[in-house]
């Protein structure tokens, strides 16, 4: 019979190992609908919001994402917070980010689902640069190779990231998003897992009564 249990054991855990996954979820906000990335992960587990009032509009942003959280009556910060139970999941957090706000520092913050910071930086400056002007970026470099990349790991998820003290909504933007979603079993992994468990019960179950009918 214990070979049995052991059987049971070595099968779950095989079940769990071979079928569990950790999604990677990424963003790169360059559909030609450019409001599609509200309808996508990051626009539905956070508070982010298009800085237009036309969804569709990406102002001088010709790459990313021009970072909103829908509040400025905070001196313009950025606070941009995940779902909590989205954040409960994130074991990783990867984004470019491109700051032009000048004349002051701009602290960039990563957090964890509780709050704790997990990173710090001051983000760097790119100047506006007239000869970068195409017409349609008022001198700004949206180039890529002008962003600065960013990864961050957690254990304990990852709640979200601020930008402070103030000015950066409107200057700084936000491309290339990476989320990496804790490996979680799929539903047939959970089947047959009850379905184990099912069996031990019922063997447990079969030998408690030839226990029980040996005494008698």
């Amino acid at each position: 019979m214990n070979k049995f249990f052991r059987f049971l054991a070595t099968f779950g855990f095989v079940c769990v190992a071979g079928s569990a996954h950790a999604a990677v979820l990424t963003e790169s906000f360059d559909s030609p609908n450019f409001a599609d990335w509200q309808s996508g992960w990051f626009g539905q587990n956070s508070n982010a919001k298009p800085f237009f009032a036309n969804p569709n509009e990406r102002g001088n942003n010709v790459t990313g994402l021009t970072i909103y959280d829908g509040n400025s009556d905070d001196g313009r910060a950025v606070g941009i917070f995940f779902n909590a139970a989205f954040a409960a999941t994130i074991t990783n957090f990867s984004f470019d980010m491109l700051n032009y706000t000048s004349g002051l520092d701009q602290l960039l913050e990563v957090f964890d689902k509780d709050g704790h910071t997990l990173f710090g930086t001051v983000l760097p400056v790119v100047a506006q640069d007239p000869s970068a002007d195409n017409g349609s970026n008022n001198g700004y470099d949206f180039a890529d190779r002008k962003y600065t990349r960013y990864s961050v790991d957690s254990t304990n998820g990852i709640g979200g990231f601020r930008i402070r003290p103030f000015g950066s909504e409107g200057n700084v933007s936000i491309d290339d998003l990476s989320a990496t979603i804790a490996a979680v079993p799929e539903p047939s992994t959970w089947a047959m897992m009850i379905l184990g468990f099912a069996s031990v019960a019922y063997v447990t179950y079969r030998r408690r009564k030839s226990t029980e009918l040996s005494v008698i």
